[in-house]
């Protein structure tokens, strides 16, 4: 029982000490000029291994090509969910994970739906959906079957809205759990 509980502190302690500063510990809603994104993973916890820290979310991209259920169930596998957008920051932070995982910027689902109530935009994780960067024109809901959303949609790299059915990588959101920190 001693070993185990030395060999967790000496791991928590090399990961307190050799952690990169994260961008966005506030939360705030603007990506400050020079500010970039720094991948800070988990080298201990192997829950987090492979995910990357901003704010108080970590996010990972998943390469595989899944419907929108497909791919929030995947996520809720991990106890996430598809990724939740609340300011630029964090819009640009998944863009970030996408262009690591992906080596490009591809059109890559998050968990936006209004398959509810059409035109009643909401986040899978229940957050409101207080922040949108839709392309021109859009969401438009084309042929009464766009319900789900993607995001990295054309050179201009924003907000789609798409049928569900539709086949595509995606973004999975955990929160932080304060014990872990």
């Amino acid at each position: 029982m001693k070993l185990l509980t030395v060999s967790a502190l000496l791991c928590a302690m090399i990961a307190l000490t050799t952690a990169a500063n994260e961008v966005g510990k506030d939360g705030s809603e603007s990506n400050p000029q020079g500010e970039h994104l720094v991948e800070k993973r988990s080298t201990c916890f192997r829950d987090f291994w492979g995910w990357t820290k901003y704010g108080n979310q970590y996010f990972q991209f998943f390469p595989n090509q899944l419907t929108w259920a497909q791919a929030q169930r995947h996520c809720q596998a991990l106890n996430a969910n598809l990724a939740s957008v609340r300011n630029l920051g964090e819009y640009q932070a998944i863009q970030r994970v996408i262009l690591n995982g992906a080596r490009n910027n591809v059109p890559t689902w998050i968990g936006g739906s209004d398959a509810q109530e059409e035109g009643y935009w909401f986040w899978i994780d229940g957050t409101r959906f207080t922040y949108a960067n839709w392309c021109q024109g859009e969401p438009n809901n084309v042929g009464g079957r766009e319900n789900c959303l993607h995001m990295n949609w054309t050179g201009n790299l924003c907000m789609n809205d798409i049928p569900c059915n539709a086949r595509y990588p995606f973004v999975c959101a955990r929160k932080v759990r304060r014990s872990l920190e």
